[in-house]
Order: structure tokens, then sequence, then C-alpha cells
């Protein structure tokens, strides 16, 4: 191909190329700012809604009255809307997973958006690795649609091939199983985690939940104690087993 003739294909590509992207939309062009946008004009509407309520609450005592329950509902909808809205514009890639981690995170009573992000992050990112960001966000959903978040949960636990993601899962999922009363389930999935994970901060975490649980828990062997009496004698929790004993924690802040 002569020189005349690239020139000329580059310049007919090139109108086309620009109008390509012209019509892409601000979130589709850069997503990392447009969540970044989104995130700080979130925290700076709850930040003054925070501060409203804290006044109303004030003046509400001031006149005796009670304070009005609108006054207690948080500005989430306009915000999870759209999250939503970008979340859609990037149906399918894994720049949508911030979006739908946004929703889990701080919608209040969108329960419809959440239902959908659920089934989203399901459907397009359960095998992606982007998907971690939004596993911990998770159990916030619990109540809106338990199925699917144990679903969601069960699926990257026991099927993703990134171990740390597994195990990521797999500590949301223990923890959520404790606080369930599952307790031999939740602790099943925190011993998988040390099993398999490499991960120093997943390590840490699931030992820490597994040290609650085993060693903390109602009925369970109290962890040893050491220490000196009033009158400077040595002596361990353990020298009084069998006892009743009263531990009284204090200091000074």
């Amino acid at each position: 191909m002569t020189r005349t003739v690239l020139a000329a294909v580059l310049l007919l590509a090139a109108p086309a190329a620009l109008a390509a992207q012209a019509d892409a939309s601000p979130v589709q062009q850069d997503p990392q700012a447009a969540y970044n946008k989104l995130a700080k004009e979130f925290n700076e509407a709850m930040s003054e809604w925070q501060s409203e309520l804290e006044a109303t609450i004030e003046q509400a005592k001031k006149d005796g009255k009670r304070v009005p329950r609108a006054a207690y509902r948080q500005p989430t909808g306009e915000f999870v809307a759209t999250a939503q809205e970008h979340a859609q514009q990037l149906a399918g890639k894994d720049d949508a997973v911030m979006f739908l981690t946004f929703i889990l995170k701080n919608a209040s009573s969108e329960r419809n958006a959440v239902k959908w992000a659920i089934k989203t992050l399901a459907s397009d990112h359960a095998k992606s690795a982007a998907i971690v960001d939004a596993l911990d966000h998770l159990p916030n959903a619990m109540r809106i649609s338990r199925g699917d978040v144990e679903g969601l949960l069960d699926e990257v636990a026991e099927n993703h091939e990134d171990v740390d993601v597994r195990s990521r899962a797999l500590l949301v999922r223990g923890r959520m199983r404790l606080e369930l009363g599952r307790e031999k389930q939740g602790i099943a999935d925190l011993k998988k985690v040390v099993a398999t994970s490499k991960d120093e901060d997943l390590l840490e975490e699931a030992n820490e939940a597994l040290y609650e649980v085993e060693r903390l828990a109602v009925g369970a062997v109290a962890p040893e104690i050491e220490g000196v009496d009033v009158d400077g004698v040595a002596f361990k929790l353990s020298d009084y087993r069998g006892k009743v004993v009263l531990l009284d924690f204090w200091g000074f802040w």
C-alpha cells in the first residue's frame, strides 16, 4: 500500500473513531472517574443529611415534639439509581462491579435495585476476579434477598478458579453462617480458608473468627490469663478452675 493510499485510509477511519468515542457515555469513557464522582457526591449528601438530622433532633427536644419520620430517611435513592444506570451501561464488563457494589453497600430502601445488583453479579460476574470487591457487602442484602445472596456465595466459594477469591467467599459465608446459628458449617468454611489460602490478611481474619467462636463463645473454656494480685503474688486464671470467678476489666483512657 502506497503512502498516499494509507493516508487516505487513515483520514477516512479517523472521523468514524471520533464519532464512536463521542457516542460513548462519560462512564464508558472513564468508569473510575465516574465512580469517584458518584462516591464524592454521595458522601457529601450523607454528611449534609446527618447534620440536618442532628439539628432536627435537637430542635425537637427543645420543642418537646417527636422527630418526623421523614427526617430519618436517607438520601440514597438518586445515588443508587445513578449507580444502577452506570452498571447497565457497563453491562458484562468488570468495571460494572464497582457500581453494583456501591448499591449493595449504600442502598437503604431501594430493595429492587439490591435484588437486581445481586442477580447481575451472579449472571455476569460470578467467574470474574473483580467480584471479590463485592463479597464483603453481600451480607447487607440478606434481609432483602437471602436466597440470592446464599446462592451467589455458594457459587463463588465452591467454583471460582482464583483461590483467594474463593477463600474470601468462604470467609464471608462462614461468618454469615455463624450469625445464622449454623456453627458447624461456619467453622468448616473458616477452616477451609486457613487450609487453602496463602493471603496473610485472609488468614488473619479467618483465624480471628475461629478464635472468637471456639474460645470466646458462651460455654467455651476461657483463655488463660496471667497476672499479679494486690499482694504481688503471681496467679493464673486456670488456678481457679472449678470456682466462680468474677473478672473486672477497667482502665484509664
